[in-house]
């Protein structure tokens, strides 16, 4: 351990007290600007920012109890993560705006004394070894809850105040350009896959002569296969099974020896679309979209389905999404009446996803290696390495 260097729990330097648990009629997202905003757990990002939108913000509508408002400048952390997935389950964020509340599902840190740099405790609180920590002492089976009691009890190095503003000023200079990076990253991926989709819809807009347009109905015939469940299945069986989203495992008998276009046509991906391969079985999860008379070009089809119709015109149902054949029929589609002509459109198209993908895996792997170097950073920042 560095000079000067000392192992605290984090009650030694700070407490952390619950919101204020309020009636679900004093804050909602129809309480007028003006009002008090306040924050709960989907205020928060996985970057330890807090992010108010139309869809999110929600304000209080009563008189506010002066012991949970903030300053700016405030640390904030999460206690409980609705989300189930623990993304941001104990992270921290500051306030940056005045006539703000938290809920009973946020604390507020408190700091003990003035050797402390705030900002020193929020990039321990980004760390993994704090997050892994968190993570590991979480109550809960759907909803994940820590407390005040579990943050406190974590070690951290302290070095003297001096040294803590340095790290912190490295730090923010480091996360600023990183965040720029991922920005950029992100904006990039962004852009590779609306150009692919732009244009798409361009061939089917444009499209040229020769083209011809009629309903699924008339093109194509529709059916959900017999339905099979995870009991039937075969671990070691020799045909694929696909089911709503592609492969769910394996059977000793199949029902399509061709690849079939498949759509999901139940449930939150209902719409997308999969091919299936030779010799598999299909489950009633998937609608079976065959065209008639070697009319159309599989492959083609499939690239239909991704730009060159509405397919949420055929989707009903709010709790559970569905498409059922009598909702497809109608949709109208174009192609080529050339089946060469879509063959050699399909295999540009394919041409192009795979070009999208390949950039696509590049800016991944950039905001991966982003990610890891932010871990690095932080973890050399708390071992006394930077």
């Amino acid at each position: 351990m560095k000079k000067g260097w000392q192992t605290k729990k984090l009650a030694e330097v700070c407490d952390v007290k619950h919101g204020y648990a309020f009636d679900g009629e004093e804050f909602s997202s129809d309480v007028p600007a003006g009002n008090p905003l306040v924050i709960t757990p989907g205020n928060f990002t996985e970057d330890g920012k807090l992010l108010f939108n139309d869809r999110n913000t929600k304000r209080f509508s009563g008189t506010p109890p002066a012991a949970f408002r903030f300053d700016i400048g405030d640390l904030v952390v999460v206690m409980t993560d609705l989300s189930s997935k623990m993304k941001i389950l104990g992270k921290p964020a500051f306030i940056e705006t005045d006539d703000v509340l938290h809920n009973q599902r946020i604390g507020r840190v408190k700091f003990l004394n003035d050797g402390i740099e705030k900002r020193f405790v929020y990039y321990f609180m980004m760390s993994d070894r704090y997050l892994q920590s968190i993570k590991i002492s979480a109550t809960g089976t759907m909803v994940k809850h820590t407390a005040p009691g579990r943050i406190l009890d974590n070690e951290i190095l302290f070095p003297p105040l001096a040294e803590q503003q340095r790290i912190v000023g490295l730090l923010d200079e480091a996360f600023e350009g990183l965040a720029t990076a991922k920005a950029n990253a992100e904006k990039n991926l962004q852009n590779a896959r609306a150009l692919f989709e732009s244009h798409l819809q361009s061939v089917f807009t444009q499209r040229g002569p020769g083209w011809v347009e009629k309903s699924l109905g008339e093109t194509c015939e529709m059916y959900q296969p017999k339905t099979i469940g995870t009991k039937d299945l075969v671990p070691d069986g020799p045909y694929p099974v696909f089911g709503a989203n592609g492969v769910i495992g394996r059977y000793d008998k199949f029902n399509h020896e061709e690849p079939q276009l498949l759509v999901t046509c139940r449930g939150a991906t209902c719409g997308s679309v999969n091919i299936s391969e030779p010799k598999s079985w299909i489950t009633g999860n998937a609608m079976v979209v065959r065209p008639k008379d070697h009319a159309l070009d599989l492959h083609f089809l499939e690239f239909v389905f991704r730009g060159g119709i509405d397919i949420s015109a055929a989707i009903t149902g709010a709790a559970q999404p569905q498409i059922t054949r009598t909702n497809l029929s109608p949709l109208l589609i174009r192609f080529p009446k050339s089946v060469t002509e879509q063959t050699r459109l399909a295999e540009k198209f394919e041409a192009l996803t795979e070009e999208t993908q390949r950039l696509a895996a590049i800016y991944q792997q950039k905001l991966a290696a982003l990610e890891a170097l932010k871990k690095s950073l932080l973890h050399q920042a708390f071992t006394g390495e930077l």
